[in-house]
């Protein structure tokens, strides 16, 4: 006895034609956003390199930072879904004492559902777990077709805009931070 489902498959797969369709999409612009991912690092690790070169104890990249998480992704939820979010931090802190200072390099892509890729970044220059801060720049969300010429021109710019951000930062970290004596 043969076990033949290819009229039923057929059949399954004509009605679930617009499903499917939906899904290779989303899918396809996964990958698109992942090829963003990708670019993005390629980005910024120059700066990553510099800021590990500034001091050997950063850490790069870090995906349990706290801040990031509640600061740098979309904030209009309501009105789009995310279906795909990427987001790194690099720290920059002398030691892990409460209020010592540190530089934050946060970064955020995120997919949503309707094809944008959306860009979030923050530099921050604050004392450790506590609500101030010495400097901060956070340019607001930005966004563009997935897989676009536009996209890859906003990740360009908006890392150029991050280099100049970072810049200014590093010389306020360096103007706060505490060495062991609590010297200047």
């Amino acid at each position: 006895m043969v076990f033949d489902l290819s009229e039923a498959r057929a059949r399954l797969r004509d009605k679930l034609r617009v499903e499917i369709a939906e899904q290779d999409a989303e899918e396809q612009r996964k990958n698109l956003a992942q090829e963003a991912v990708r670019r993005l690092q390629e980005l910024t690790a120059p700066l990553n390199a510099e800021l590990k070169n500034l001091l050997p104890r950063t850490e790069v990249d870090s995906v349990t930072d706290q801040l990031t998480r509640n600061t740098v992704r979309s904030r209009d939820g309501m009105r789009r879904r995310i279906v795909d979010r990427w987001q790194r931090c690099t720290i920059v802190a002398p030691d892990d004492r409460p209020m010592s200072t540190t530089l934050r390099m946060s970064r955020c892509l995120e997919l949503s559902d309707d094809g944008l890729l959306l860009l979030h970044m923050l530099v921050l220059v604050a004392p450790r777990r506590t609500m101030g801060n010495y400097f901060s720049w956070e340019p607001g969300e930005r966004s563009a077709p997935v897989g676009s010429v536009e996209a890859e021109k906003m990740l360009e710019d908006s890392v150029r805009e991050l280099t100049d951000a970072l810049s200014k930062a590093v010389d306020v970290f360096i103007e706060h931070v505490q060495g062991a004596a609590g010297n200047d």
